[in-house]
């Protein structure tokens, strides 16, 4: 019997086969595989975009949360590098504030040091000056023979000390030494003219250890005390012009008693 003339109920044996087998859409073909795939990923990359305004609420609010996260992540990285660049400027500030307070420290001490340099060389001075000027008893010892004015008929212009030969004759206070001479009834003498401008007298000395012009200070040996001149015995003839060797004469005694001697 030909197939051609078959009209039973079966169908032909390729048909069968064919209904029985579902033919697979072009797209999921091998073929098509691979373009398929490749626009899937264009489609996303080109509508990434746009995903929040289209995609479910979950999706959108994921970009969201992720978007304020990385945001948070940036502010905290800023937050970082501004505090340590805060604290930087607060430890450059310390070192600053720091070194100054040690220059102006070390300036303090350096003024203070030269401060006290100065009140000692201030004190020392004034020691010295005090020292200088300072008032002395002229014969290093002896008693006292004849007092000042008149005797003979004339004016005894000074006080008379009288002590054995060659005892010491000091200088009443710090001076120059204006004159010195061997002439006259004083026999060898010393005029000394003091720091205030008074000029005191030394006279009827043995041996005369300055010479004029010379710098002397209070206490200062000069002399030792002798017989020459018109003397009796060794003493010593001391004056005093509070007013210069051509101001006249005081009694010494006062004088020395205003000086505490």
């Amino acid at each position: 019997m030909s197939s051609r003339s078959y009209s039973g109920r079966h169908r032909a044996p390729g048909r069968h086969r064919a209904a029985r087998t579902k033919r697979l859409p072009r797209a999921f073909t091998p073929a098509f595989a691979l373009p398929t795939a490749a626009a899937a990923t264009l489609v996303f990359t080109t509508t990434g975009a746009t995903m929040a305004g289209s995609a479910p609420v979950e999706v959108q609010t994921s970009v969201i949360d992720l978007a304020l996260a990385q945001s948070q992540v940036s502010e905290s990285r800023s937050d970082t590098e501004a505090l340590a660049e805060r604290r930087t400027e607060v430890t450059d500030q310390t070192s600053r504030l720091q070194g100054r307070k040690q220059e102006d420290d070390r300036i303090a001490a350096e003024k203070k040091k030269e401060a006290l340099k100065k009140k000692k060389a201030k004190e020392a001075e004034e020691k010295r000056r005090k020292s200088s000027q300072r008032w002395v008893y002229p014969a290093g010892g002896g008693s006292f023979t004849s007092g000042y004015g008149q005797r003979w008929g004339r004016l005894h212009a000074g006080i008379d000390i009288a002590a054995p030969i060659g005892t010491p004759i000091y200088a009443a206070s710090s001076g120059t030494v204006i004159k010195t001479t061997g002439a006259g009834g004083c026999g060898r003498q010393i005029f000394i003219k003091h720091w205030n401008g008074e000029v005191t007298r030394y006279c009827h000395l043995n041996s005369i250890e300055v010479s004029e012009g010379q710098q002397v200070g209070a206490g200062e040996r000069i002399a030792g005390m002798g017989n020459t001149g018109r003397s009796t015995g060794p003493h010593l003839h001391f004056e005093v012009m509070p007013n210069g060797i051509d101001g006249g004469t005081i009694d010494p005694s006062g004088w020395l008693r205003s000086k505490g001697l």
